[in-house]
């Protein structure tokens, strides 16, 4: 199977391009998760379907305390994980408590042997149909009220619902619910991927 490409216009940050520069990307062909990865592993091994999961989750929460405890996490020749931080702007260290720092997201950094692995089975093809766009039916506030009724009326949400519910694709779907998360507008609960959405108990009402 070839992954299929197409190109995308670089944002003319400056104003001073004639013409828009295209630059290729991959178009996603879906997402493989554990239990994909854990059927293929099988067939691979003597290690049945339900043990390379159960190893898997282990290894989760162990990389998840061991980036928590300050280490970068190296997955054999798969790439390193390590962790980055977010606090409020500051011009001065001092102006800023250890409590206002927090732990913000994981980065991923490849290895050498990993780019050299997928460029050695390289089959490209350009895409038929090209990129998937997110819905513009609605403003952002107009997606939040759908997002509000809807909680007032089913209590929870998860990302694919508000994707179905707003015209939303997956990635900024994620995001923005994500960054209403983060401004208290509403509340995330469960881990992933089972992460489900709710309303602050004084907006529920």
């Amino acid at each position: 199977m070839a992954a299929k490409y197409d190109f995308k216009t670089a944002p003319d940050v400056q104003g001073k391009k004639e013409q828009p520069t295209l630059y290729p990307q991959i178009v996603a062909s879906g997402t493989k998760d554990l239990k994909a990865l854990a059927k293929e592993l099988a067939k691979r091994t003597t290690l049945h379907e339900g043990t390379v999961i159960g190893l898997f989750c282990d290894l989760e929460d162990l990389v998840a305390e061991y980036l928590a405890d300050g280490y970068h996490v190296k997955l054999g020749e798969l790439g390193t994980l390590s962790t980055t931080l977010k606090c409020r702007e500051v011009t001065d260290k001092k102006e800023i408590r250890a409590a206002s720092v927090h732990f913000d997201s994981v980065k991923f950094n490849p290895t050498r042997r990993l780019c050299k692995m997928i460029r050695s089975r390289e089959k490209l093809e350009r895409a038929e149909y090209g990129f998937l766009t997110s819905s513009t039916r609605y403003s952002e506030e107009e997606r939040f009220t759908l997002l509000a009724n809807h909680l007032k009326e089913h209590t929870v949400i998860n990302r694919k619902e508000y994707s179905e519910l707003t015209g939303l694709l997956r990635t900024k779907a994620s995001e923005e619910l994500r960054r209403w998360s983060d401004k208290k507008r509403i509340v995330r609960e469960g881990r992933a991927p089972h992460v489900m959405y709710t309303l602050p108990p004084e907006k529920a009402e």
